[in-house]
């Protein structure tokens, strides 16, 4: 997964982001009330996983947790900082969809299939192992997408600083 993070200049605040893609800013109200629902929804799944860990296979619940290690710091990150529409897309897709879908799916197969080779030639629990590293991967490069967004944002900002209020020679 790849993401890429609209331009933005540093007078343009974080919520006028998604104006200037043509849709409306995000209200800190809504920002605060969907990122309190996917933290319920991640808690719910690391801990559904953690009851089916002995169902799943070998590196399963480790990954969940590793993907939650990344997610729920974000999101205590993005209910204060804010995020852009599609910074939120993706942080919504993976945990109200993406994750839910690879362990529900797996866990809805009877025992014997799980470790079956299917048509692709992997097993299901291989192909579960493989979803969830890429989940792992993608929720890493949001992440980073987010923080060093907002840390670009902070550099620009101190170097309008610098320009406006640092003495200049010609000043004299």
């Amino acid at each position: 997964m790849f993401f890429r993070r609209r331009s933005r200049t540093a007078e343009e605040p974080r919520n006028q982001a998604a104006s200037a893609a043509g849709s409306e800013p995000r209200d800190t109200a809504e920002v605060v009330r969907e990122v309190k629902q996917l933290q319920r929804e991640l808690a719910g799944i690391v801990a559904r996983a953690n009851v089916d860990g002995g169902r799943l296979p070998p590196g399963a619940v480790p990954t969940v947790r590793d993907i939650d290690d990344v997610l729920r710091p974000l999101l205590r990150y993005i209910e204060v900082q804010s995020a852009s529409e599609e910074e939120m897309r993706h942080l919504t897709a993976i945990i109200h969809e993406y994750l839910p879908q690879a362990l529900g799916d797996f866990t809805a197969l009877p025992a014997q299939y799980t470790e079956r080779p299917g048509v692709t030639g992997t097993t299901p629990a291989e192909d579960l192992i493989r979803q969830l590293q890429l989940l792992d991967e993608g929720a890493n490069e949001l992440q980073d997408l987010v923080y060093t967004g907002d840390a670009a944002k902070l550099a620009i900002q101190a170097r309008f600083l610098d320009a406006k209020f640092r003495r200049s020679d010609l000043d004299s």
